[in-house]
């Protein structure tokens, strides 16, 4: 069960992130997304017809028992910014889960809570599941799915691997697939020689969405390019490792407009 603590935190996120609108579909967000992590976040001067908002809404940590813990930093948007709660879920290394069917259905509960907050756009759940939380995870998503209410769009984040050397999530009862093309890790090199052979993600819905940080030039150069020239249109999620500030925004603005142009003047 949610704690009396929990529920008093989620009041305090509803009085901190100031936005109040009806709910839309994540199919018409805007094509560029700014996730808003653990931190006071100031976005207020943003363009809601150019941009949308993907907040860390509420961390779940997985052990022995569950742990909710909703934002408390103040998130400032405007009145119509479109917005995506996101789910971080991790896992505490010195306790660790059974990963039970009543687990799942716990944090689905807290899920489908989040979905819930005025003007949400759906939901994003972050999970870097381990092979053997693979099971858990799809039934986390069947349960998610079956607490939502129909044409709730469910977005997930996506490990590079899993687009590229592991097609494990191909069936998973989500809308939205978003590749995570920024700390790679041990795979960084292998990931990075995949893309500049001018190869492209191997999982159909990892193709709609990617994931980026504004601090890591090498991938955006390679990857933005790729992205732009799609037929279909890609959804860019970008994370930057502080604050948000008019600056980097316009960053984004410029690493956009740059590809466009050049993919504008290429021959037919």
């Amino acid at each position: 069960m949610i704690t009396l603590r929990a529920f008093r935190t989620i009041i305090t996120l509803l009085a901190t992130v100031c936005f109040c609108c009806p709910v839309f579909g994540a199919e018409t967000l805007p094509h560029t997304v700014l996730w808003a992590w653990q931190r006071p976040e100031d976005l207020s001067s943003l363009n809601p017809d150019e941009f949308a908002v993907a907040y860390l809404a509420c961390t779940v940590t997985l052990g022995e028992r569950i742990v909710s813990s909703p934002r408390v930093q103040p998130l400032k948007v405007p009145e119509k910014m479109r917005m995506l709660p996101v789910i971080r879920i991790d896992t505490d290394r010195l306790h660790p889960p059974p990963l039970s069917d009543s687990q799942a259905d716990l944090v689905a509960h807290i899920i489908a809570q989040f979905a819930g907050l005025p003007r949400s756009d759906g939901v994003q759940i972050d999970f870097d599941a381990t092979l053997l939380q693979r099971p858990f995870y799809r039934s986390l998503l069947d349960k998610v799915r079956s607490l939502l209410p129909a044409g709730t769009p469910i977005s997930i984040t996506a490990l590079a691997s899993w687009c590229l050397f592991d097609n494990w999530i191909q069936d998973l009862p989500v809308d939205e697939t978003i590749p995570m093309m920024f700390s790679l890790g041990s795979e960084r090199q292998k990931v990075l020689l995949y893309f500049q052979q001018q190869r492209d993600f191997t999982t159909g819905p990892c193709c709609r969405s990617l994931g980026l940080s504004l601090e890591d030039k090498q991938v955006n150069d390679l990857m933005v390019p790729l992205a732009t020239a799609r037929k279909t249109p890609v959804r860019l999620y970008f994370f930057t490792r502080t604050a948000w500030t008019p600056e980097k925004v316009q960053l984004v603005r410029n690493l956009l407009s740059k590809n466009e142009k050049t993919e504008s003047i290429k021959p037919n």
